[in-house]
């Protein structure tokens, strides 16, 4: 009877506590029950300096001309942008008088006055070995036959559009037949000697070409396009062709953005959903949606930078417990599991209203409300980060993702004021601000405004072909993947491309396996650890030196594990797979170039001659 009895309170004990938990549970607090663990940052690893002398050649980039001179100039700011994420250097010269040649000296030519000044020095230094690249098209007949060119018949008169790529010498890069005029390029109108190497072309007149001339060599872009930001890997990879050999460093991160997530999605029926699936919308990003994306983040090692928002009201009439109880099921669900995976949770906004007000620019087509003050800006993120607060009372939210990456200073002061534990804000890479987009450089705001900025340089399930562009550039320049996507482009009929699911998800996969097939390397981050290994990478120095059999890389406060580009030029080879501390891959697609990925302070690779790898 006794026994009997324990069984009865057993269960009446169960029984209540499950009507306790489920009571909780109604007014959204059953995550008092189940405390979110205390998420700890961590410190980026550094590889321990070794010290030595110099037993090799060292790589010389020579530009013509002086700082002053060439400060207004756009290529120029590209190409200290683009040798600054590579860990290259380079010096000013204003004569090559006293430059000697060498297969590893490089001289940049951006001015085209002062290369017609230095005529009879360029012929020199390129006969006797040395490697000239002339970055813009300019008319001096005296050089054409440096240059590699039997006949000039003027200035195109009309803009050429796309580019072609005629040997594949970096990877990834799409053909684009550009008939929007976003790859622009003005142009002269020239026939080629017959031993000039055309690597790229647009609308078949030769945009980058190569030509030997004496004992040296010459890179020449026929062309405006290097003027752009989006064109910094393709100036870097082109650079590279030059020299027998080629080293570059590498951040080698890949950051993964999810807009517009946790977000309240909608309960009810979308005819891009409920036919396929038989499901509601809000039942499908759960047990569909969610489940692959989690997938391919296993496949890929990802991590998640996910932006919420509290309403998709364009008013702000919801006070913070409405936020929670709106959202409570959503959050916890989906934030607790995104934690555990390692992921982050960043600030998207109170709603997906841009921070700016009536006079602060912003592209009409968006149909946003303007805020009235900055005030009101104040107190809409307020609210929405109490609610965050509430669900995840040991999270700090440090990353800001503007809504459809437009803000202006009204907005960056209300998030210095509302949310003062933010220190990112990931807006875009590549665009214009003529329309209010927020366009940024990696890096603390040159303003001084105290934020780090991490842009986006990509986006899309099915990104097309300039998106491709633009992901194969960034990685071309650094080895930067910075990409994001929002969980509703399925029900955009724009931003889907024409896909449904699960083909949107089979898109992101190709692209996703191509980049990872090509960068093996490649180290999913977070935001905020993306900042981290920003920052420590900002600090280091490479150095190499070119020996006869091998390259020598060290350098100091590497970052762990450190990676570096290898380009090989003349019929050399790297034997690839792993080794003592360092490890050694291919680039797929393209002859001589390689990824090398070292915990060691100093790096001793081997080279091979015309064998196999």
């Amino acid at each position: 009877m006794k026994d009997v009895n324990k069984v009865v309170w057993t269960l009446m004990l169960i029984t209540i506590l499950c009507i306790i938990i489920v009571q909780i549970s109604r007014i959204g607090e059953v995550h008092w029950l189940f405390p979110q663990q205390e998420v700890r940052d961590k410190e980026q690893a550094l590889i321990p300096t070794i010290s030595g002398a110099v037993k090799g050649d060292q790589l010389e980039i020579l530009v013509l001309g002086n700082k002053e001179s060439l400060k207004d100039n756009p290529s120029m700011l590209h190409l200290n942008k683009s040798l600054e994420l590579a860990k290259l250097s380079f010096t000013y010269i204003d004569s090559l008088d006293r430059v000697s040649a060498s297969p590893l000296t490089i001289v940049v030519v951006l001015d085209e006055k002062k290369a017609i000044a230095e005529e009879d020095n360029i012929r020199d230094f390129v006969n006797e070995g040395g490697r000239l690249f002339v970055g813009l098209r300019f008319f001096h007949p005296n050089l054409n036959d440096v240059m590699g060119i039997e006949r000039v018949e003027g200035f195109n008169p009309n803009n050429l559009t796309g580019v072609i790529f005629k040997k594949p010498f970096v990877p990834i890069y799409p053909d684009i037949e550009d008939s929007h005029g976003k790859i622009p390029n003005n142009s002269l109108e020239v026939t080629l000697q017959d031993d000039s190497e055309v690597y790229l072309e647009s609308q078949e007149t030769p945009i980058l070409w190569y030509h030997s001339y004496g004992k040296g060599k010459v890179a020449y872009w026929n062309g405006t396009m290097l003027q752009g930001k989006g064109a910094r890997g393709l100036l870097l990879q082109s650079l590279s062709l030059l020299p027998p050999r080629f080293v570059s460093s590498r951040l080698e991160m890949s950051v993964f953005f999810i807009d517009d997530f946790p977000a309240p999605f909608p309960d009810g029926d979308h005819e891009n959903i409920t036919p396929a699936f038989d499901t509601s919308v809000s039942s499908f990003y759960k047990n569909i949606w969610w489940p692959d994306m989690k997938e391919l983040q296993d496949q890929y090692s990802l991590k998640f930078t996910h932006a919420f928002i509290g309403t998709y009201r364009a008013d702000q009439k919801m006070k913070t417990e409405h936020l929670i109880k709106q959202n409570q099921s959503k959050f916890l669900f989906f934030g607790r599991d995104a934690l555990r995976n390692g992921d982050e949770l960043s600030l998207h906004g109170y709603n997906h209203q841009s921070l700016v007000t009536k006079k602060e620019p912003i592209d009409d087509e968006f149909e946003y409300i303007p805020w009235n003050s900055q005030e009101q800006m104040e107190e809409g993120i307020s609210r929405v980060m109490k609610m965050n607060e509430h669900f995840f009372p040991n999270y700090t939210i440090k990353t800001y993702v503007p809504p459809s990456n437009v803000i202006n200073k009204t907005g960056i002061k209300a998030l210095s004021q509302a949310a003062p534990s933010i220190d990112t804000i990931s807006s875009l890479y590549l665009g214009d601000n003529k329309q209010g987009s927020f366009i940024q450089e990696f890096g603390y705001d040159e303003n001084n405004s105290g934020y780090f900025h991490l842009p986006r340089v990509s986006s899309g399930y099915a990104p097309d072909l300039y998106e491709q562009f633009s992901y194969a550039d960034a990685l071309a320049n650094a080895g930067i993947l910075s990409h994001f996507i929002h969980p509703d482009d399925l029900l955009d009929p724009y931003r889907n491309k024409g896909f449904k699911w699960p083909d949107l998800n089979v898109e992101l996969d190709r692209h996703l396996k191509n980049i990872y097939e090509t960068y093996p390397f490649l180290k999913g981050v977070t935001a905020q650890e993306a900042k981290k290994l920003y920052l420590s990478y900002s600090e280091s120095e490479m150095s190499v030196d070119y020996q006869e059999n091998q390259l020598i890389i060290y350098g100091k406060n590497l970052v762990s594990p450190s990676v570096f580009l290898i380009r090989l030029n003349d019929n050399e080879k790297l034997e690839t797979g792993a080794f003592d501390s360092y490890s050694v891959a291919k680039v797929k697609g393209v002859e001589g170039l390689y990824t090398v990925q070292t915990t060691m302070g100093k790096t001793v690779v081997p080279i091979k001659r015309g064998e196999a790898e």
